[in-house]
């Protein structure tokens, strides 16, 4: 008892400082009681990665298994005997639960080489409490409740046994440090395996990982590679496609032809190079209007219209198609006449999509052409004369009151006619002495109107007649149409009568006949004439024959006041007339031109669409912010500062400025200095997604290289993109050109890199182009060569490869391409301008002066000029001579015009090469003329010589090349005759003042007369020294005028022979440019 009550013993300490582990390794054995109790056999969590069934040897899950399957020879021999003696004490309280069993127990394990203190594989206690309440009971004395010291106090080994030694259990501080150690060796051998089995994972993780990404791996080549092949398949095709389009589309722009009408009513085909495919003068050709068309109707259907009846595409051109009447269209084409007419009459009246068309033909006119007046009609005879009437005046008491009813009658309607009342004028001769100033005259009254009924309405009783305009108007109608009707060559069509004019005291009378000529023959029997003596005079009005009409606005009429007044001066009565017809309201001018005479109204007619028209400004003067708004504003206030009218074709996209003199300069200067202020003005576009890869790849070096460094700006950091560009009208063409081309699959602007050389510049190919015949040019070298075009004059437009022998013309929408609308058409006036002047025998101008039309040669017929009414003889190019041969009518103009020619040449100092009989004028230089025709002339005796010959004639007859050499030789040789002659006047001379005059010694040699005695011979050898020096000075300026002259000759040989080689050079390399 003393030993319970005393101080813990060293026992007791022990057993407090293992009391955690004791509770700790309890509890899992009462979990491994109740788990066996379950009956299961599944490994558990708690193995921490090993399987215990394994290490059992019974685990049915094989390779399957989430556990790690790894021997430990210890451990297992361990726990297979604790496993077997736990099975063999489970559920039994028997002796071998008696404290004498345990050594036993104990002795047992020991002796089979285990350990009783080595934990499980699965980190549990499974040793059995017996072994340790054993040891326990063996290394210590009884206590108070020995009965249960067999057992350990779980409190106790987890330190929280409050019964100290009154426990019932064992407090063995062996066993508790046995608990530790065998805590300490399960997580050990936990840690151990879970290292083991975190590597185990982690290596079977990366294998696996590796494994996928192998596969990855693999995968991805095999992608890539399919892809590749996939890619190239489809390059492939697409680069076969686009090679098969290129061709197609090279082939197509080959064959592509365009339609032009130029000097105003020529209709001509152009083919590529803008060479001339076909030509239909405005003398051979009409105008058709089909009416009837359906709404629909498209200008390929009117145009298979005319291929159906087999004339060529190239021979038609449709002007417009506009709507008409109702659901139909109105179309009008422009072909020649002879195949006009007979559609006209083959095709009226067909049937088109279950409509009824209907051809009229018409001549053809210029699109800027006065229009022909259709509310006249010329062939009609309008009479008038004055109707019955009776005249009465009534007379009153006052001025007043004559002045008060004369305003008051006037224009009174009296038994349906309108009377005229005005003051009573004074007569003359006797009837003067009854003239009463306070009188009325009243004219224009009924025949029957009785004195009563004038008097009632006159408020006056003083009513007189006085002689009237009476006679029967029955007679007089009967009288004039016999009259009309038996003229000779009567071609009258009908006779009508106006009787609704009589209440204006007129009776109108119209009669139509054949044609003008007809109705002027009429109106000429009876001018001036009374079919009876108390028949009225006639009046008349005869349109006519030729009547044209135009509008202008204000604005242009102001500008052109002055030629307008000059046109439309009316001092003389005879040809043609121009009126002037001023609409301020509508803020219009109308001009009306009218005549007779077919040359003379045409030849008015040419000045008057010409004022019309007005000069249009090229390229340099255009700006397309003149037709918005504030360009109009600009516009208008040119007309305000400087008198100019200016206004914007949008069709044309071109200025007409029209004005006089300096004002015009003026207006240029203006509208040339607005246009450079807007070329520096900076505009953006916003680029679509499918161009911004196109222009940062090639399109914006290539706008940089036409525009500019500074002209383009790229922005890529904005969304949309967008392009800044600074310029005029050929920078936004040249944007709008590679914007199409980087919307199109097809771009002819091909990449760089190779070793192509351009065949302009010879040089590396900057930003190539290729055209159809596979070379490649520099853009800005073919952009200028086709530019440069108007200049050079040299058509068709063709390759420059292959040392300039390509000779492949370039396709027109290539050219159209690098040329703005403006250039373009003047590209193709200046085109057909060289044409004619190369074919001078195929096709002549009109003989009226400031006409544009042309006609074709040697057709042997007599033309009409559409434009001027002219008619031209084809043949001889002169007026029409009907009845006369060529040969005739020349003849008979050699004899008028020859004088006339030859005396203006001579006054003018005009002269006909003896080649060609061409006049040709001297302007400036030597007498040696190069005519065209090739004649190389003098113009002092225009005699020929070949090109080496005529200067040493012109030495030889005529003193010299220039004007003066022969008269300076012969005043040189007169002033030497002259001094000779006085020299040898002189026959006497002067020795001594004694001896006087001696007769003159005959010539002496000089060196005699210099020996001689110095006062005989001093005046002889004066003279002799003078006439010597003279000579001299004569041979020396003969010398340097033969030297000065020879090397004017070699001057003018070199530049000639430097022009040669370098027009031989420039013909070879085809005109080519310098990029700069």
């Amino acid at each position: 008892m003393s030993n319970t009550s005393s101080s813990p013993t060293l026992q007791q300490r022990s057993q407090a400082t293992v009391a955690p582990s004791t509770s700790a390794t309890s509890q899992p054995s009462k979990t491994t009681r109740r788990a066996r109790g379950q009956g299961s056999a599944a490994p558990t969590s708690s193995s921490a990665g090993a399987c215990r069934e394994f290490l059992l040897g019974r685990c049915h899950y094989g390779d399957k298994c989430k556990f790690v399957h790894k021997k430990l020879q210890q451990t297992a021999e361990g726990t297979a005997k604790s496993s077997t003696l736990n099975r063999g004490a489970k559920g039994k309280k028997s002796k071998a639960d008696s404290p004498g069993n345990l050594p036993s127990s104990s002795t047992s394990l020991q002796a089979q080489g285990q350990s009783p203190l080595r934990p499980q594989p699965n980190g549990s206690n499974n040793l059995s409490p017996t072994t340790n309440n054993a040891s326990s009971s063996a290394s210590q004395p009884q206590s108070s409740g020995a009965h249960n010291a067999k057992k350990p106090c779980h409190n106790w080994k987890a330190g929280k046994c409050f019964r100290g030694d009154k426990c019932w259990y064992s407090h063995d501080p062996i066993e508790r440090d046995t608990q530790q150690q065998l805590d300490l060796e399960r997580a050990r051998i936990a840690a151990r395996l879970a290292q083991e089995a975190a590597r185990e994972r982690a290596r079977l993780a990366a294998e696996e990982a590796a494994r996928i990404r192998e596969a990855k791996r693999l995968e991805t080549q095999q992608e890539a590679a399919r892809r590749r092949e996939i890619r190239a398949r489809e390059e492939a095709t697409r680069k076969a496609l686009l090679a098969e389009q290129e061709a197609l589309r090279n082939k197509q722009e080959a064959a592509f032809k365009t339609q032009h009408i130029v000097l105003g009513s020529t209709l001509i085909t152009c083919g590529a190079g803008l060479e001339v495919r076909g030509v239909v003068s405005g003398f051979d050709s009409c105008r058709l209007t089909i009416r009837g068309l359906p709404s629909n109707a498209n200008a390929t259907e009117i145009a298979e219209l005319f291929t159906q009846q087999g004339i060529s595409r190239d021979d038609i051109h449709i002007l417009s198609i506009n709507p008409a009447n109702g659901d139909h269209r109105e179309a009008k084409v422009l072909t020649s006449a002879d195949q006009g007419g007979a559609i006209a009459v083959g095709l009226d009246g067909i049937e088109f999509r279950n409509e009824t068309l209907h051809f009229e033909i018409s001549e053809n006119i210029s699109t800027d052409a006065m229009g022909e007046s259709s509310a006249l009609q010329a062939d009609t005879l309008a009479i008038f004369w004055s109707a019955p009437s009776a005249s009465m005046i009534a007379t009153y008491s006052s001025m007043d009151d004559a002045r008060a009813q004369a305003r008051a009658l006037n224009q009174m309607v009296i038994g349906g006619r309108r009377i005229k009342a005005e003051m009573n004028p004074p007569p003359t001769g006797p009837a003067l002495r009854f003239y009463d100033p306070a009188s009325v005259k009243m004219t224009g009254l009924p025949v029957d109107a009785s004195i009563n009924t004038v008097m009632e309405l006159a408020g006056t009783m003083s009513v007189r007649p006085i002689k009237s305009n009476t006679y029967n108007l029955q007679e007089l109608l009967v009288d004039l149409r016999q009259h009309l009707a038996s003229l000779p060559d009567n071609r009258m069509k009908s006779f009508t009568t106006d009787l609704d004019r009589q209440v204006d005291g007129l009776v109108a009378v119209k009669a139509r006949f054949e044609s003008w000529d007809h109705a002027n023959s009429a109106r000429s029997s009876l001018n001036g004439k009374r079919l009876k003596p108390d028949y009225p005079h006639f009046r008349f009005s005869l349109p006519q024959p030729l009547h044209f009409i135009s509008t202008i606005p204000l604005q242009q009429f102001d500008a052109q006041k002055q030629m307008w007044e000059s046109l439309a001066d009316t001092k003389h009565n005879k040809g043609p007339r121009v009126h002037l017809i001023r609409n301020p309201e509508r803020r219009i001018v109308r001009i009306k031109l009218s005549g007779d005479d077919k040359k003379a109204v045409g030849a008015l007619k040419v000045r008057v669409e010409t004022l019309v028209a007005g000069e249009k400004l090229d390229t340099t003067y255009w700006h397309r912010s003149f037709l918005w708004p504030k360009g109009r504003e600009f516009l208008s206030k040119i007309h305000s500062e400087t008198g100019v009218y200016v206004r914007g074709d949008f069709k044309i996209q071109a200025l007409k400025i029209y004005g006089e003199g300096k004002a015009k300069e003026n207006a240029r200067q203006m509208i040339e200095d607005e246009v450079a202020r807007l070329a520096q003005l900076e505009w953006t576009v916003v680029l679509r997604r499918q161009s911004v890869g196109y222009f940062v790849r090639k399109g914006l070096a290539a706008l940089k290289e036409v525009l500019g460094e500074d002209a383009v700006t790229l922005d890529l950091a904005s969304t949309p993109c967008k392009l800044t560009i600074r310029g005029g009208e050929e920078a936004r063409h040249a944007l709008g050109t590679l914007m199409d081309q980087s919307l199109n699959d097809i771009d002819l602007c091909m990449p760089g890199g190779g070793n192509d050389i351009c065949p302009i510049c010879y040089d590396a190919v900057s930003h190539p182009i290729k055209l159809g015949c596979e070379h490649v040019h520099c853009t800005a070298c073919l952009r200028h060569y086709l530019t440069s075009a108007a200049e050079t004059k040299i058509f068709p437009l063709v390759c420059m490869g292959d040392e300039a022998n390509c000779k492949v013309p370039v396709p027109i929408p290539v050219i159209q391409r690098f040329l703005i609308r403006q250039q373009y058409e003047h590209l193709i006036d200046v085109m057909f301008s060289t044409y004619l002047d190369r074919h001078p025998q195929d096709f002549k101008y009109c003989t009226t002066p400031d006409c544009t039309q042309i006609y074709r040669a040697n057709t042997k017929t007599m033309l009409k000029c559409p434009s001027c009414f002219a008619e031209v003889c084809s043949s001889c190019h002169e007026e029409a001579h009907e009845g006369m041969t060529c040969e005739e009518r020349r003849a008979r103009k050699a004899q008028e015009e020859d004088q006339l020619n030859d005396t203006w040449a001579t006054i003018h100092g005009v002269k006909r090469c003896p080649s060609c009989q061409v006049l040709i004028e001297k302007i400036e230089g030597c007498n040696h003329m190069s005519c065209r025709c090739g004649a190389h002339v003098c113009w002092i005796c225009l005699k020929t010589f070949p090109q080496d010959q005529i200067y040493q004639h012109l030495g030889l007859v005529h003193g010299g090349a220039f004007d003066g050499d022969g008269e300076r030789r012969d005043n040189d040789l007169q002033h030497a005759l002259a001094l000779q002659r006085q020299l040898d006047e002189r026959d006497l001379v002067p020795v001594h003042p004694r001896l006087g005059h001696v007769p003159r010694p005959p010539p002496a040699p000089v060196a005699a007369v210099r020996a001689a005695p110095p006062l005989v011979h001093r005046q002889q050898l004066e003279a002799l020294d003078l006439e010597a020096q003279l000579r001299r000075q004569a041979a020396q300026r003969q010398q340097a005028e033969v030297q000065r002259m020879r090397e004017e000759y070699q001057r003018q040989f070199d530049e000639r022979q430097a022009r040669l080689i370098r027009e031989a050079e420039q013909r070879r390399r085809g005109w080519g440019c310098t990029v700069m």
